[in-house]
């Protein structure tokens, strides 16, 4: 914070001597009120298109102060007079519509914003210049720009210290008329660059951060005078300098994943392998364990019976029973067939009998 924001009175402050009967207070109230519009509205929304919603959400603060008796509840209500205006032309808190752009105003004296950042990128501190270009790229992730910024002293000051060099570089050397250019960045003010990139995680975050900015009105300064820069760092003015900054970590990743790799082409050489054995066929079924186990097993099962048949072989009984076994079969096979026979012919006797004893009835 500056020493002048340190004394100024809280808008507060303002509202309750207002209330107690103070205009001069209401109208110091007002205007800070309408500051702090400008700035968010020039912010979330590119070019001139936030000037409708802006103003709208003035005259609805100027209507309807009357109604607020709470201070508590002052800046909570005037912030949503805004975002209601502001989520009625697209640009709510719940949208993450892209505003990149390049709209000349009359901060740029009409020149165009991303000419101007080009016209003095190559001045600014290398690091600085990478840091700004990664933050402002909504393609990469915060990791590294954090990576980057690292060196500067770590995010979001890297970020601030290389927005107010940028911010030093356009005043100095393209007469851009800036009001707050302060020689030494004050780490409070850091969330505004996080603010600015889109880098904060939240609707939420981005309406607390803003009513935050009411305190100190030199923040909404800053903010104003620098949008038109703003959306063209987000329109891709530094784009050519989004290089990540290279750490030894992923070459070490990448040696780590080269010595897998050998490891992996034994298998990879096995296709031709499975050519070989092809031709080989035998040597493939000698190195599966399972194929001689299998051959090995019914080995020494027969070595077994022809002991067995060896020792059997002096008594005669050991052969008949194969003959017997085998000649079971047929006798069941005989008698079968032998009853079928008997009992077909009894059937067809006892019809040829019963056909006569008809024949004879009928003739009597």
């Amino acid at each position: 914070m500056t020493e002048g924001s340190n004394t100024q009175a809280t808008v507060i402050q303002l509202f309750r001597r207002w209330r107690g009967g103070d205009e001069a207070a209401g109208q110091e109230m007002a205007q800070k009120f309408s500051d702090w519009y400008y700035a968010i509205s020039t912010i979330r929304v590119p070019g001139q298109e936030g000037r409708p919603p802006m103003e709208a959400a003035c005259q609805a603060f100027a209507q309807g102060i009357v109604t607020v008796t709470r201070p508590r509840a002052l800046v909570d209500w005037a912030h949503d007079l805004l975002e209601r205006e502001l989520k009625s032309v697209g640009y709510g808190l719940d949208t993450n519509k892209p505003t990149g752009s390049d709209h000349p105003n009359a901060m740029t004296r009409n020149r165009s914003p991303r000419e101007l950042i080009e016209n003095v990128a190559e001045s600014i501190d290398p690091a600085q210049r990478r840091v700004l270009a990664l933050a402002y790229d909504p393609s990469i992730n915060l990791t590294v720009v954090d990576q980057a910024a690292d060196e500067l002293g770590g995010t979001p000051f890297a970020m601030l210290q290389a927005r107010y060099a940028l911010k030093q570089r356009l005043q100095q050397t393209q007469d851009v008329p800036f009001a707050v250019v302060p020689e030494n960045a004050d780490m409070d003010r850091g969330p505004i660059s996080l603010y600015e990139a889109h880098r904060l995680a939240s609707g939420q975050e981005i309406c607390e951060l803003e009513k935050w900015l009411l305190s100190d009105i030199d923040l909404c300064k800053d903010i104003a005078e620098f949008s038109a820069f703003v959306h063209a760092l987000r329109g891709g003015a530094l784009q050519a300098y989004a290089i990540p900054l290279d750490t030894p970590t992923p070459v070490v990743e990448t040696a780590e994943v080269a010595e897998p790799a050998p490891e992996i082409e034994p298998p990879v050489a096995a296709p031709p392998e499975p050519t070989e054995p092809s031709a080989e066929i035998p040597d493939a079924g000698a190195e599966t364990p399972a194929v001689p186990e299998a051959t090995v097993e019914p080995e020494p099962e027969p070595e077994t019976q022809q002991d067995v048949a060896d020792e059997a072989a002096p008594p005669a009984d050991t052969p008949a029973p194969p003959e017997t076994q085998p000649e079971a079969p047929p006798a069941k096979g005989s008698s079968l067939r032998a009853f079928l026979i008997t009992s077909a012919t009894l059937v067809l006797a006892v019809i040829l009998i019963l056909m006569i004893i008809i024949l004879v009835l009928r003739e009597a």
